[in-house]
């Protein structure tokens, strides 16, 4: 075999392990946190193992007598003869099945994942941050699982507090971006770095808060309505009492709707702020009345019978 023809059937199978690990969530999740070199050894082993895997399989079945003079065998040989390269069928077949197989293992993670609720992409990507990301892609990753306020300071000592609604799989990448729906932002002192003056508040955010919490427990609401009520239960004195809670703090909910009046909530995704993740300087939980327990100033816990004595 000539340098040029092994140089095409070495291009074509790096082209079939480019595209499985393009395709295959887990794998694209992996390639997406690798460079360079890395990235290439990574396709070349893929297909690598997908060309052994079909030459292996198409070597079995050229040999076996029922295919003998048969019409696929015939396809193959034609193949073979119209591009001017070694193994053109067996390569060209390489390359449908790293897309093939991809798309199949995808549908099984379908199947295990993504039937309801968030892409499967997502929920793939998600567990595989749970187990191999950085301790700053964690973070934030629970923080966006479990809307918890989360607090960033970045290298320009600004400070954003609010909830993350989105992490890209490439967090680790330096050109990675994070989103969060800020409620409210700061600055840490030069000196002492405490969270000074110039606070901004973004009173939008109690809206969206508002509106994901009717959304998650209507469902829980018409539970009650329809699933025990229908189902002849009725309503047991806890089970009242459970109901009564939940329908009260939904109309909380949305009081504070009811208080931003004819505001678009479409208009809520103007608020998203987009953070580089290279610019991040650390990042933590937030908990205002931790905070005001355990971090405010003395002055600011001074009560008003100190201020009497």
């Amino acid at each position: 075999m000539a340098a040029g023809s092994s140089a095409l059937v070495l291009l074509a199978l790096l082209i079939s392990g480019y595209l499985f690990n393009l395709i295959f969530y887990p794998f694209r999740y992996f390639s997406s946190k690798a460079e360079g070199q890395k990235l290439f050894f990574m396709a070349a082993g893929a297909g690598l193992v997908l060309g052994a895997f079909v030459f292996g399989v198409t070597g079995i079945l050229r040999s076996a007598p029922y295919l003998q003079g048969g019409f696929i065998l015939a396809i193959g040989r034609a193949i073979d003869i119209a591009i001017p390269v070694p193994y053109a069928c067996r390569l060209l077949l390489t390359i449908v099945v790293a897309v093939g197989g991809a798309l199949a293992l995808n549908f099984i993670l379908w199947l295990r994942y993504g039937r309801t609720g968030r892409p499967t992409a997502k929920r793939v990507y998600n567990k595989l941050t749970d187990n191999f990301g950085n301790a700053l892609c964690q973070l934030l990753r629970k923080a966006a699982d479990n809307q918890k306020l989360v607090l960033i300071t970045l290298k320009s000592r600004k400070i954003y507090c609010g909830r993350i609604l989105e992490v890209p799989p490439n967090i680790e990448n330096s050109d990675a971006c994070v989103e969060i729906l800020p409620s409210f932002s700061a600055y840490r002192d030069k000196d002492t770095l405490r969270m000074g003056g110039g606070r901004t508040d973004y009173p939008v955010i109690s809206l969206w808060e508002a509106k994901q919490y009717i959304y998650s427990r209507k469902g829980i609401l018409d539970f009650f309505d329809k699933g025990v009520a229908a189902n002849g239960f009725g309503y047991a004195e806890r089970i009242a009492v459970e109901r009564e809670k939940l329908a009260n703090d939904i109309a909380e909910a949305q009081a504070v709707i009811d208080k931003f009046g004819d505001f678009d909530p479409d208009g809520i995704s103007d608020w998203i702020k987009v953070i580089a993740i290279k610019e991040i300087e650390s990042a933590s939980f937030y908990d205002p009345d931790a905070y005001k327990a355990w971090f405010s100033s003395p002055k600011d816990n001074t009560s008003e019978s100190d201020l009497a004595i």
